[in-house]
């Protein structure tokens, strides 16, 4: 509603202001009355004198002729010019109602194949005669074709306009709640978004808020839960170690210590993969770039062989010690099954690739995604010394998803696995920035 008055005032005001040109009223210009005085002034003075004040009624705005019979007029004194209720003021003013005006233009007089330079007015006087005037300035407007094409255009122009603008109005409800969705799908404790806009988009925001604070709800819940029975779990491991401790046979005794140590490090480790999930890191913009060759050169320190190539100053914006242990787990694991590291790093119009390769024996296909299930080893040896506890590719997947990206796995020919840790690179909201 809005949109249509705001088109009908602009086209409103384009006609009333815009009237000059697009249709001018000479009975406002006080031309009229200028031709009507002179006209009165010839027409009781002698014919004789007529040629004489005609010169004296000239000027730099209009020249006055008197012709002492219409054959006398140029042949393109007439091709019929609009005057818009002139000829019926001019009447008036001359208090003679069999008054003649004709006039013309100087694009009529081309389209009839004359010559003519500007415009004449041409007014008859009682004896027959004819005083013109002729001006080399338009003074009764435009051709009426291009008159009503140049209206069109406007009112074209301004309902798209008035049509752009409202539409904007209507989209930006939209576009924040789409950057709210990206934000949620990035940030688990994002915060609600505004509700602002029509009814039917507040509707939506209420009720996607609501779905949001569910989840959030759902996830602290379960954390929560999976935390305190790992912590419960510690209890019964040590009541167990102590009774191993009267074990008497020495054999079963080392299984059972073997047994009890390796669910308390699956313990402990769960027990450090919920408290980082429940942890919210703060938001900062850091050199990622510089992140990750940190992270190769602790290695490095423990005598691994790992190398890195690619860029040397990618600025992103996240949580820095989360994607830290993220990418730590993933070049581990990767030393643990596959020797040797090289990292790169390259950048796309949307992503952050940070490519891990070893030369190990790879993955088969058909458990790619498998490995990232919590605990799941693919070395079914379980042994410590050969592997983790199965939380590491879990943990950094968790981490790398929070921010809106993914993690795949690739296998490399002839051998050995390529890991692609991709993070969006569209930044998500700094602290006490909105969605």
């Amino acid at each position: 509603m809005i949109a249509v008055i705001a088109c009908i005032g602009l086209n409103a005001l384009f006609l009333q202001f815009a009237g000059v040109w697009a249709r001018p009223s000479l009975i406002e210009t006080g031309l009229l009355d200028q031709a009507a005085a002179i006209t009165r002034v010839m027409a009781t003075t002698p014919r004789t004198s007529r040629p004489m004040i005609a010169a004296a009624a000239s000027n730099q705005l209009y020249r006055v002729a008197w012709y002492s019979s219409r054959a006398e007029l140029p042949p393109n004194a007439d091709c019929g010019v609009e005057l818009y209720g002139g000829v019926e003021k001019l009447r008036k003013l001359l208090e003679r109602p069999d008054t003649r005006v004709i006039g013309c233009d100087q694009e009529r007089a081309m389209r009839r194949g004359a010559a003519m330079q500007g415009y004449t007015l041409s007014i008859s006087l009682p004896d027959d005669s004819w005083v013109q005037f002729s001006t080399a300035f338009r003074s009764w407007g435009i051709d009426a074709r291009l008159r009503y094409a140049l209206t069109v255009a406007f009112v074209v122009m301004s309902s798209i306009l008035v049509a752009a603008l409202a539409s904007r109005r209507l989209a930006r409800p939209m576009e924040r709640f789409a950057r709210a969705a990206q934000r949620f799908g990035a940030d688990v404790n994002a915060p609600p978004m505004q509700v602002k806009g029509p009814v039917e988009f507040q509707s939506a925001m209420n009720a996607f808020n609501d779905m949001q604070a569910r989840i959030q709800r759902f996830i602290t819940d379960r954390t929560t839960m999976l935390a305190a029975i790992s912590h419960d779990l510690r209890a019964p491991l040590t009541r167990l170690r102590l009774r191993g401790e009267f074990v008497e046979d020495v054999e079963q005794q080392k299984k059972l210590f073997r047994d009890v140590d390796e669910m308390q490090a699956m313990v402990n480790s769960a027990l450090s993969f919920f408290r980082d999930d429940g942890i919210q890191e703060a938001i900062t913009r850091f050199n990622l770039s510089e992140m990750v060759n940190t992270v190769l050169d602790d290695f490095r320190d423990a005598g691994e062989n790992v190398s890195y190539h690619g860029l040397l100053n990618e600025v992103y914006v996240g949580r820095p010690l989360s994607l830290r242990r993220a990418i730590t787990n993933v070049i581990d694991n990767a030393i643990k099954y596959g020797g040797s590291v090289s990292v790169s790093m390259r950048a796309t119009h949307s992503d952050v690739v940070i490519v891990v390769d070893d030369e190990g024996d790879g993955i088969p296909s058909e458990l790619h995604e498998t490995v990232f299930r919590p605990f799941f080893r693919n070395e079914p040896s379980r042994s410590r010394k050969t592997g983790g506890i199965g939380l590491g590719l879990s943990a950094a997947r968790s981490t790398v998803r929070g921010h809106g990206g993914d993690i795949l796995l690739v296998n490399r020919q002839p051998r050995g696995l390529s890991v692609h840790v991709m993070l969006p690179r569209t930044e998500m909201p700094l602290p006490g920035q909105n969605a």
